[in-house]
């Protein structure tokens, strides 16, 4: 399937320029840029990985050039140092939209803790976040509880914000017949073990489902900060269902989404977890996969518990234990599960729903 716009192309001869110092493959960046291209717009890649220093003449001239000039200049994840550049080089008239998609303050400072709160550097990462919101036309944020955290941490005003799901690649993830496990349930996740996953109250499940002779078998795949902790964890507690595997393509790692009986989100108990909903859930409701994730104000904006997804209680590995034991129990639901969760999909956060989402913010914007 091609990026070519499906149906009609709200921003047919809109032309963006996708700035910054991104990697595109990374799946908010290819899928943002892909929903652009499904809604007719003309997107021209501009990315430089250098220092700030060394990136910011390129991306002032890229932005200032005649020949190709843009009508919006959407400055892709990470971006924050980028954005004010790009606004003052953007000439007049030409909106600046800022795909924000994380805090670094929130993400330094509160989720992995790599920094002191009350520290100089954690002032100039929240001055970051601040002025990258301030000197946008637009920011674009994942969830409404990610909004209000700006909003409220940041002092940027609400209506400067819109929400624009992760959502997933349909042209990579597609509904896959149900797996053949002969009774053992084979439950997936893949994380790159920061503290908002809470990987360790999933081995803790797994040993409490192993005590109860569960006949379930985990496969985590990935590496990160708690990861050497998570493992020291299982072998603490003698954990022998739970497989760990480096790493994996994308591509790798979709036919693992497919081959699992439950998929796992995030269970991690910290505010930012509270705020997210992470690529592994929507990727499990585009394979048509049921997935169990923590019940939280981010997840209640897209999910129903037993209807779209099964949400428990973050940091409870009881409860998690108890909702893939009554999953293994119960097929049908199951099923009900991964096929609503899909419908789902398709209608929110496909690669079409994140067009329309798109085209209605970049029209906006136009406008103004």
């Amino acid at each position: 399937m091609s990026d070519a716009p499906s149906g009609a192309a709200p921003l047919a001869g809109v032309r963006v320029l996708h700035l910054g110092h991104f990697d595109p493959q990374y799946s908010r960046n290819r899928i943002v840029a892909k929903a652009l291209r499904r809604a007719g717009a003309e997107v021209r890649t501009v990315t430089d990985p250098r220092r700030f220093v060394f990136r910011a003449p390129l991306l002032v001239r890229e932005t200032r050039r005649r020949r190709s000039r843009p009508d919006v200049v959407l400055v892709g994840f990470p971006g924050h140092a980028d954005v004010p550049i790009a606004r003052a080089a953007a000439r007049r008239g030409i909106p600046v939209v800022f795909d924000a998609f994380l805090s670094l303050y929130e993400m330094s400072v509160e989720d992995r803790a790599l920094v002191p709160a009350n520290s100089w550097r954690a002032r100039a990462l929240a001055t970051e976040d601040r002025l990258a919101c301030t000197s946008a036309t637009q920011v674009l944020l994942d969830t409404n509880a990610h909004i209000d955290y700006f909003v409220e941490r940041f002092r940027v005003p609400h209506d400067r914000f819109r929400r624009v799901w992760v959502g997933a690649d349909d042209e990579l993830v597609r509904p896959q017949p149900a797996a053949t496990t002969n009774g053992r349930l084979r439950v997936f996740l893949y994380a790159s073990f920061i503290p908002l996953h809470g990987v360790e109250h999933v081995v803790q499940a797994a040993a409490l489902l192993e005590a109860a002779d569960a006949d379930v078998e985990f496969d985590i795949v990935g590496d990160g900060l708690t990861h050497r902790a998570v493992r020291d964890l299982a072998e603490r507690l003698g954990v022998r269902t739970v497989r760990f595997h480096p790493p994996r393509p994308y591509a790798a790692l979709v036919e693992a989404v497919a081959a699992s009986d439950v998929c796992l989100g995030i269970f991690g108990t910290s505010p930012k977890a509270s705020r997210v909903i992470p690529n592994k859930v929507f990727d499990a409701l585009a394979a048509a996969r049921p997935v169990i994730t923590a019940d939280t104000s981010a997840a209640r904006e897209a999910l129903v518990h037993r209807d779209t997804a099964w949400l428990c209680p973050p940091g409870d590995p009881a409860a998690l234990a108890e909702a893939i034991v009554e999953l293994q129990q119960d097929p049908v639901l199951r099923f009900d599960l991964a096929r609503r969760g899909n419908v789902l999909f398709r209608a929110d956060f496909s690669l079409d729903a994140i067009a329309r989402q798109l085209a209605t913010n970049v029209t906006e914007v136009l406008a103004r």
